[in-house]
């Protein structure tokens, strides 16, 4: 399977759901020419994985390039490296995993592309009735994409706006969140990917549109 050309694969339009189907490890990293080539260890779930086929992981979405039955592996463009937590990512780390939604699959999140708009990062967490809570900070070119009740990935995990203010914006984790994804180990400090809603960015595009006609 090495040395397959993945460059065909790369036109195809992808969509995920934010509904992560497992975390797994980074098992090592190799940085050749500006990229970076990861290995991952393969989740026993994911036992339809082929050359070509699409997997966001931490909210990326990556090509598999090449898989045995212990993992697979991905190449991250310096592009990606720039405007994500990518960047930094060390062997070890668990990435959140999800292949690309199926025409006949149930849209349980929302529509996400897998492509991240930049990092945001934490600025607390704290419980609120029993609740867990992550409060991020809002770059002011990004406010007017988000919305209080509206949708945003987080390390691509679909989430709800539960609180929103000028600087700042929070959601709550339900149980099931914290289990099953990597955001149960978030602190203040930290840093991750964050992608807007494409519904709202492409209103906002249109909207913009029609005011320079």
């Amino acid at each position: 399977m090495r040395g397959t050309d993945v460059t065909k694969f790369n036109r195809k339009k992808i969509l995920f759901t934010g509904i992560i189907e497992n975390t797994a490890k980074i098992l090592s990293i190799n940085a050749i020419s500006g990229k970076k080539h990861l290995r991952v260890a393969k989740p026993v779930l994911f036992d339809d994985l082929k050359i070509g086929c699409s997997i966001a992981c931490d909210g990326i979405c990556l090509t598999v390039t090449q898989f045995d039955s212990l993992g697979f592996d991905v190449e991250i463009m310096n592009e990606t490296l720039e405007k994500s937590t990518a960047k930094s990512w060390q062997v070890n780390r668990v990435l959140n995993l999800e292949r690309a939604l199926k025409l006949d699959s149930r849209l349980d999140g929302h529509w996400l592309q897998g492509h991240v708009d930049r990092t945001l990062r934490v600025e607390s967490r704290f419980k609120k009735m029993g609740t867990d809570y992550l409060q991020f900070e809002i770059e002011n070119e990004d406010r007017h994409l988000l919305v209080k009740q509206g949708s945003v990935a987080i390390n691509g995990t679909s989430l709800t706006i539960a609180e929103l203010r000028s600087g700042n914006f929070s959601i709550a984790l339900i149980g099931t969140t914290l289990l099953g994804t990597n955001l149960a180990a978030l602190k203040a400090g930290d840093l991750v990917n964050v992608e807007y809603d494409i519904i709202g960015k492409y209103i906002y595009n249109m909207r913009d549109s029609k005011h320079e006609l």
